[in-house]
C-alpha cells in the first residue's frame, strides 16, 4: 500500500489561515470591483438615455423645420395658378432651396423638380413616389447604384382656396448623408467622440474619418466598454419595417479610475491579510495548537504508563478532554486484558490475517489445537493454511471464503479438517470476516478456530446409528406389509380354491356343464390380475423413487390405504377419510411410511382398549392453513396416558409386546417429518361427538409446509 505523505498540525493551521484570509480577501475584492462596475453601468444607461433623448430632440426641430418649409410655400401656392416657372419664382422669393436637399412638387402625376442638390434626385424623386409616401414626416432609405440615401422627408397637400380641391403634394426632404449639420449637432450637443448611423452594414452617416472595423458586435449589443472608449448603440425604426443603427461614442476614462481605485484597494487588502495573519497565527498556536501537542503527549503516554500526569492548558475543553482521555485509555486497556483473557477461556484459537502486507497472527491456543509450540515450527507461514486444509475439503471451503470476499454473506463460517504437526487431521469450526477500505479491497481478515473433531465424530457414529434405526423400522414395516398381504391374499385365494374343487368334481363325474365352467375360469383370471395389482403396489411401497417429486397428497393416500384396508376392516375398524387435493414437494414414499404407521398405531390401539362390541373408528382428514399442510389422525382408543406421552418419539419406546412393535414407528415418523419436510408431528389427547355418540382418544397432527425447502 502507498503511504500518504504527512503534515504538521502548525503546516495545517498556517495554510488554513493563509487560504482563508486569500478566499475572503479575493471575495471582498470582486464583490467591490462589481458593486463599482454595476454603478458605473447605472450612470452609463442614464447618461444613454440622456443621449438619446437629446437625438430625439434635434431630430425632431429637423423634422418641425421641413414641416415648416412645407407648410410656408403649401400657403403660397395654394392662392395662386401659376406656370412652372412661375412657381420656382415664388418659391425662391420664399426660402432658400439650400435649406433642403430635396424639393419637387406633384402635380397631375408630374413631378417638378426644385432641387438644388448634387444627388441624382431624378432618380431618388422617383423611387419615393413608388412608397406612396403619405402626408406628414418620415425617414426614408432609398438605394441607387449600390449606394443607400436616409433622407428625412416632410409632405403638404396643396389645397385650392377657391375650389378646397387638391391642386398638387409638395415633398421637401434632407438626405442624412450630405447634410452632416443633423449628426455633428448630435455630437457636439452630446459631448460624443463620433456619431454613426449605419443601415444593415452600410454606413450611411458619420462624424469620424473612418468606418468602425466591429460593427457586428457593436450592432447586437446596447452598451460596449472598450479600453479606451464606450459605444452605445440605438435601433431606430424608419417606415416599412425598416430600422437603422445609430452608434454614439465617448471617452473611457471612469475604468481607468476604477482600475487605480481597484489596485489602490488591494494593496490595503493586502496589508489587513498580513496583519490579520499574523494575529491569527499567534492566536491558534497559543490556544490551540501547543494545547493540543500536550494533549498528544499526554496520550502517547497514557497507553504505556497508568501514572503519567496531565500538565492542564489554558483551554477548559482540552483539559475535560484529557481527564476523559484517561479514563477511556484506562477502559480500553482493561477491555484488553478481559477479551485476552475470555479468548483464553473459551479455548478458541484466534488468527488474524494482513492481507496487505501478507501476514499472520496466530494465537498460542491456536497452535496448541493442532500440537504446534510455537509459530517457529510451521515451516512455509505464508502457505499455512493452504498447505493444511485436507485436500478434499478444500475446493468447497475456498467457494465460501470466496462468496464472502466478494461481499456476498455477512460473515464466512465453514468447517474443515486441518492437518496437526503430527500429520492427523482434526475437524475445526471456523467464523471469521474480512474487513474493507474505502475502495472496497479486502484488506484484513479476523476470526476463530472451535476445536469440534469429537462432536463431528460422535456425529457421524449417531448418523450411523440412525440410519441402521432406519433399516429396522423398514423391516419391521416390511413384516406388517407381509401380515397385510396375507390379508389381502386370503380371500382371493379361497376364491380360487373354491373354484378349482368345483371344477375338479365336474370332471370326475363328467358334466359337462360348459357355461359355467367358463364364467369360472374367467372369475380366476379376474382374481389373479387382482392378486397381480396388488403385487405392483406392495413392490412401489418398498421400492420407492429417492427423488424429490411433486405429488398430489388425496390420490398416494387414497392408493396406499387401499393396501391395508384388509388389515383394519377385519377387526371391526371404521377408517373415516376427509381428504383435499393438494400438491406437495418432497418423498411421497416417506411420508406415506408416516401415514401408514399412525393408521396402525390408532389400529393397535383399538384393539388393544376396545372390547370386541365397541365401535371402532379411525379419522383421517387435512386441510390448508397459513400455506401450510395440516395432516391430522385420531381414534376412538381412549388416548395415551400422560406419564407416556413425553416418551412415545423416543427409539425403542414401545408399549406394545416385543413381538408385536420395535418402538421405532413413532420416532422416525417424527424424524422424517422434521428433516425431510421441515415440519413437525405432535399429539394430544381429545373429546369428540360422532353420530350421537361421544368418544375419546389421540390426534396426531402432522404440519408441512407447502413449498418445502430440501
Amino acid at each position: 500500500m502507498i503511504k500518504k505523505k504527512k503534515f504538521s498540525l502548525t503546516l495545517i493551521n498556517s495554510l488554513s489561515i493563509i487560504i482563508f484570509l486569500i478566499v475572503v480577501s479575493f471575495g471582498i475584492s470582486i464583490w467591490a470591483y462589481f458593486s463599482t462596475e454595476k454603478v458605473l453601468n447605472h450612470n452609463l444607461k442614464q447618461y444613454f438615455n440622456q443621449t438619446k433623448n437629446l437625438t430625439k430632440i434635434i431630430v425632431s426641430n429637423e423634422k418641425k423645420s421641413l414641416d415648416e418649409i412645407t407648410f410656408k410655400i403649401s400657403k403660397i401656392l395654394s392662392k395662386v395658378d401659376e406656370s412652372e416657372n412661375s412657381i420656382e419664382r415664388l418659391i425662391s422669393d420664399s426660402i432658400s432651396t439650400d435649406q433642403v436637399d430635396l424639393l419637387y412638387l406633384e402635380k397631375d402625376k408630374e413631378i417638378i423638380d426644385f432641387s438644388n442638390s448634387l444627388f441624382d434626385t431624378d432618380y431618388i424623386i422617383k423611387q419615393i413616389s413608388k412608397k406612396r409616401v403619405k402626408e406628414g414626416n418620415i425617414f426614408l432609405i432609398i438605394e441607387n447604384k449600390g449606394e443607400k440615401f436616409l433622407i428625412l422627408l416632410s409632405s403638404k397637400k396643396i389645397i385650392n382656396q377657391e375650389t378646397g380641391r387638391v391642386n398638387a403634394k409638395l415633398y421637401a426632404g434632407k438626405i442624412i448623408n450630405d447634410n452632416f449639420s443633423i449628426v455633428s449637432n448630435i455630437k457636439e450637443n452630446a459631448s460624443l467622440v463620433d456619431v454613426f448611423v449605419y443601415h444593415d452594414d452600410y454606413l450611411v452617416a458619420t462624424t469620424a474619418k473612418n468606418e468602425l472595423t466591429n460593427i457586428e458586435s457593436l450592432k447586437n449589443k446596447e452598451i460596449i466598454k472598450n479600453n479606451d472608449k464606450i459605444y452605445f448603440n440605438e435601433r431606430v425604426d424608419i417606415s416599412n419595417n425598416d430600422f437603422i443603427n445609430v452608434i454614439y461614442i465617448i471617452n473611457n476614462s471612469s475604468i481607468s479610475l476604477l482600475k487605480n481605485d481597484f489596485m489602490k484597494a488591494g494593496i490595503l487588502l493586502l496589508l489587513f491579510v498580513v496583519v490579520s495573519f499574523t494575529i491569527l497565527y499567534i492566536f491558534t498556536n497559543r490556544y490551540f495548537i501547543e494545547p493540543f501537542s500536550k494533549l498528544l503527549n499526554f496520550a502517547k503516554e497514557s497507553k504505556d504508563n497508568k501514572l503519567v500526569i496531565y500538565e492542564q492548558s489554558n483551554i477548559l475543553e482540552f483539559d475535560n478532554f484529557a481527564v476523559n482521555l484517561k479514563d477511556i485509555i484506562d477502559e480500553l486497556r482493561d477491555l484488553k486484558e478481559q477479551y485476552a483473557r475470555a479468548i483464553e477461556g473459551v479455548q478458541d484459537g484466534l488468527w488474524d490475517l494482513d492481507l496487505v502486507n501478507d501476514s499472520a497472527y496466530y494465537s498460542r491456543r491456536y497452535l496448541e489445537m493442532l500440537g504446534y509450540n510455537s509459530l517457529d515450527e510451521v515451516d512455509d507461514i505464508k502457505n499455512f493454511w493452504k498447505k493444511s486444509v485436507h485436500p478434499a475439503d478444500y475446493k468447497n471451503t475456498l467457494k465460501k471464503l470466496a462468496k464472502h470476499l466478494r461481499g456476498e454473506t455477512s460473515f464466512y463460517q465453514d468447517h474443515y479438517r486441518f492437518r496437526c504437526k503430527d500429520g492427523s487431521y482434526r475437524w475445526l469450526r471456523i467464523r471469521g470476516k474480512v474487513f474493507f477500505d474505502i475502495e472496497g479491497k479486502p484488506i484484513r481478515m479476523t476470526g476463530f478456530h472451535t476445536d469440534v473433531d469429537e462432536i463431528i465424530r460422535l456425529q457421524k457414529d449417531n448418523k450411523k446409528k440412525e440410519q441402521m434405526i432406519y433399516q429396522q423400522s423398514k423391516l419391521a414395516s416390511m413384516g406388517e406389509m407381509i401380515g397385510n398381504i396375507a390379508h389381502q391374499w386370503r380371500q382371493p385365494l379361497n376364491v380360487i380354491s373354491t373354484i378349482s374343487s368345483s371344477q375338479i368334481m365336474q370332471i370326475e363325474l363328467k358334466i359337462d356343464k360348459k357355461e359355467e365352467t367358463v364364467r369360472d375360469l374367467e372369475k380366476i383370471v379376474d382374481t389373479v390380475q387382482y392378486l397381480s395389482t396388488i403385487i405392483d403396489k406392495f413392490r412401489n411401497f418398498f421400492n420407492p423413487n429417492k427423488e424429490l417429486e411433486t405429488f398430489n397428497l388425496e390420490d398416494i393416500i387414497k392408493e396406499n390405504i387401499e393396501i391395508f384396508e384388509t388389515s383394519y376392516k377385519s377387526h371391526g375398524i371404521y377408517l373415516h377419510t376427509d381428504l383435499t387435493p393438494v400438491n406437495i414437494k418432497g418423498y411421497k414414499f416417506e411420508l406415506m411410511q408416516v401415514v401408514i404407521n399412525l393408521i396402525n398405531n390408532a389400529k393397535d390401539a383399538i384393539q388393544a382398549n376396545l372390547k370386541p362390541e365397541n365401535k371402532k373408528y379411525i379419522f383421517m382428514k387435512n386441510y390448508i392453513e397459513d400455506d401450510k399442510v395440516i395432516i391430522k389422525v385420531s381414534d376412538n382408543a381412549g388416548g395415551i396416558k400422560e406419564k407416556i406421552k413425553e416418551k412415545i418419539y423416543e427409539p425403542y419406546f414401545t408399549t406394545k409386546h416385543k413381538s408385536q412393535g420395535t418402538g421405532l414407528g413413532l420416532y422416525m415418523s417424527s424424524e422424517i417429518i422434521k428433516k425431510h419436510f421441515n415440519g413437525q408431528i405432535y399429539n394430544e389427547t381429545i373429546v369428540y361427538e360422532y353420530e350421537k355418540g361421544k368418544y375419546k382418544g389421540e390426534e396426531f397432527t402432522i404440519v408441512i409446509p407447502i413449498n418445502v425447502n430440501q
